[in-house]
């Protein structure tokens, strides 16, 4: 263990009530809020979608999301890490080196397992594209979203979930963290059904294996920001 809180920079990690506060927040009311707010078709949700409507959801996301990111600040801060203890180390190029090579594999891996899923009669949404805004503005505010999904969900679900699961726990191994982080951050997409939970879930287990492998939260947040970007010009 003390390894591990020096690798990953968690030396002076002591848990404070913002450690529980953000446990609860990423592993139950996340997933909740996501879950209800779906309903039971989410392919319906999706196909109501209006341009206003629209626009709102991906604002409201922008300001759900890195009013996270304060409470996991607030985390690290009373914690004693700082967020070097997520993983924010200095960015280095060959962190975009592994951002592009993950991107690869995982866009072959999750292709593959998406047409394993249609075989078997769990095809993904195909009315994921609807969630990409038409107009100019909307656009420009994908790449906000882009941007924002890229630092806060990996900071929540991979930075500060994967290691405090592990800090909190004292546990020597990753398993249970990868498992944990990998599950909650497919259910926090439940907008895109059970299939797209199936492969948002195996998404993440690919996100958390990147983080450990690396030391850095910097190929996670480039390969994440590139992924939703490109669904600006990548048909769905």
């Amino acid at each position: 263990m003390a390894g591990f809180k020096e690798k990953t920079g968690n030396r002076d990690f002591r848990r404070s009530f913002f450690t529980w506060l953000n446990l609860i927040l990423l592993v139950i009311f996340y997933p909740v809020i996501s879950v209800y707010g779906t309903g039971q078709d989410p392919a319906a949700l999706l196909k109501n979608l209006t341009q206003t409507f629209l626009i709102i959801l991906l604002v409201s996301t922008i300001i759900f999301q890195w009013a996270i990111f304060g409470v996991n600040y607030l985390g690290v801060y009373f914690e004693g890490t700082g967020l070097r203890g997520v993983g924010f180390k200095r960015i280095r190029g060959v962190d975009f080196a592994w951002a592009a090579a993950f991107l690869l594999a995982a866009n072959l891996i999750l292709s593959g397992l998406a047409w394993f899923l249609g075989q078997i009669g769990l095809p993904m949404l195909g009315e994921i594209g609807l969630l990409i805004p038409t107009t100019g503005g909307g656009k420009v505010l994908w790449v906000a979203v882009a941007l924002t999904a890229g630092i806060c969900e990996e900071v929540a679900f991979r930075g500060y979930l994967l290691t405090r699961l592990r800090l909190v726990g004292r546990l020597q191994s990753w398993v249970i963290p990868v498992i944990v982080s990998s599950l909650v951050f497919g259910i926090c997409h439940a907008y895109q059904g059970i299939p797209g939970l199936i492969v948002i879930s195996t998404y993440g287990l690919m996100f958390a294996l990147l983080y450990i492998r690396t030391g850095s939260l910097w190929p996670c947040i480039i390969a994440h920001f590139f992924q939703d970007f490109s669904a600006l010009f990548i048909p769905h």
